[in-house]
């Protein structure tokens, strides 16, 4: 084992250097969580040239968040170099997440935590202030996007009864019908029947503001939002202007730009839940997506079945080709 370690700073030159130095008699590349995923954490460039050079590889593993800019996938697959992604590990993480900010949302748990910890208290019931308000047992959920996120949400949320419709073009009728969940036919018919509206679209060329403005405005006054995947795929200002007319009650996690302005006004509205980029950031989440890596490099070395194999279908899925 060889290890090569970068620091932010480090200049890009410098970076292949190292990596090159190492590569010549490697068979497997594993690089920590998210190396690639950010500009400041940028992979070097694996092109034809640098595959060449590196005539022993057999397999690429990591958590990538399904971007490969820095990777000529067709040549690594004509050199039989496999390619691993193990950003699906940190899914269930985020999915927990999602249910627990709905439970947050449902409750208003954190405005009362805030009463007592400022030496209040509440004399009367509350009653949601006109926002859905209770139990989760019995609502109706509409999931945006039924991909590893989602489907682990709607896992979670089984016992608790609740009507769950999903929309999600790429999704086969069959996979939502074992899941005992409905199709809608729009996003835009999926909000304006569900009381709980929680994103997880992934972020891709087909599907940025995918969550339009009418999408947005569809939605049932008082009716709850939950954000898990990226604002990308969200009409950020159409969802700020019902939040700041009070029309929604909402968990926000990720944000467009982030970090936001220090006194961005969702900071401290009643009816945002904002947290800072959490629901996967997690360091036991990313040590589940490094010994999956580690496992599926592993496999692979020793002709073994890994899990996390990038598919054609992924490329197509990521890149924004693959056909509904």
């Amino acid at each position: 084992m060889r290890w090569v370690d970068w620091i932010d700073d480090d200049p890009v030159e410098g970076r292949d250097e190292s990596l090159d130095e190492c590569l010549g008699d490697a068979d497997a590349l594993i690089s920590t969580p998210w190396l690639g995923a950010a500009p400041h954490l940028a992979m070097p460039r694996f092109d034809e040239g640098r595959l060449e050079r590196a005539s022993s590889l057999k397999v690429i593993a990591g958590t990538y968040d399904f971007r490969f800019g820095w990777i000529d996938i067709d040549e690594a697959d004509r050199r039989s170099v496999a390619i691993v992604d193990t950003s699906r590990t940190m899914t269930p993480t985020v999915a927990e997440f999602g249910v627990a900010m709905t439970l947050n949302l449902l409750r208003d748990i954190p405005r009362s935590v805030e009463i007592v910890r400022n030496g209040g208290w509440t004399s009367g019931a509350p009653d949601g202030d006109g926002f859905v308000y209770g139990d989760l047992a019995g609502r109706s959920i509409g999931l945006a996007g039924y991909g590893s996120i989602n489907r682990h949400y709607r896992r979670l949320i089984a016992p608790f009864g609740c009507r769950v419709s999903a929309y999600d073009p790429f999704v086969r009728d069959d996979e939502l019908h074992r899941d005992a969940v409905c199709r809608a036919a729009t996003l835009v018919d999926l909000a304006s029947e569900c009381e709980i509206f929680v994103v997880a679209i992934p972020p891709t060329p087909a599907t940025l503001k995918g969550v339009s403005a009418e999408v947005v405005n569809a939605l049932p006054e008082g009716s709850l939002f939950v954000l898990l995947s990226r604002m990308a795929v969200v009409d950020q200002d159409a969802l700020w202007l019902r939040l700041r007319r009070e029309e929604l009650r909402a968990a926000i996690d990720v944000y467009d730009p982030e970090p936001p302005d220090r006194d961005a006004w969702f900071r401290t509205a009643p009816n945002v839940i904002p947290t800072p980029h959490i629901a996967g950031n997690a360091a036991y989440a990313h040590e589940r997506c490094f010994v999956a890596a580690i496992d599926d490099t592993l496999a692979i070395l020793q002709g073994g079945t890994p899990q996390h194999l990038l598919s054609r279908r992924d490329k197509q899925l990521y890149d924004g080709s693959l056909a509904s």
